[in-house]
């Protein structure tokens, strides 16, 4: 039985390359460091891929009306349930369409010109 995992590290430079791209679909804030058990740094070490890992939100927008900085987004997404709180319960719209976006995006800026 496996008990913990390493940390989830972002490579650097691909997280960069990645970030304008999902900015276009939605804001992007960096929360810094984020306790959590995460699989996907091990699946990308024995890929020999870098790793880009983000957190997309699932809250009610009508929860975060009225921030205006980053400091007050956070604020607000600290008063949500956490994604494993009996109390977490993502809103259908717009966490689908963005999640799917933020994806395609992020796809986009890594694959070639043309799809080949």
């Amino acid at each position: 039985m496996v008990e913990s995992f390493p940390p989830t590290v972002n490579d650097v430079a691909a997280a960069e390359r990645t970030r304008p791209a999902l900015a276009e679909v939605a804001p992007v804030v960096d929360p810094g460091l984020v306790t959590g058990s995460e699989d996907v740094g091990i699946f990308a070490t024995a890929a020999g891929a870098p790793c880009v890992y983000w957190i997309l939100g699932g809250a009610d927008p009508a929860a975060f009306a009225g921030a205006t900085s980053s400091e007050e987004l956070m604020v607000r997404v600290a008063e949500q349930p956490s994604n494993h709180s009996p109390f977490y319960a993502p809103v259908v719209e717009p966490t689908l369409s963005v999640g799917v976006a933020a994806l395609v995006a992020a796809a986009r800026c890594w694959l070639p010109p043309g799809g080949r």
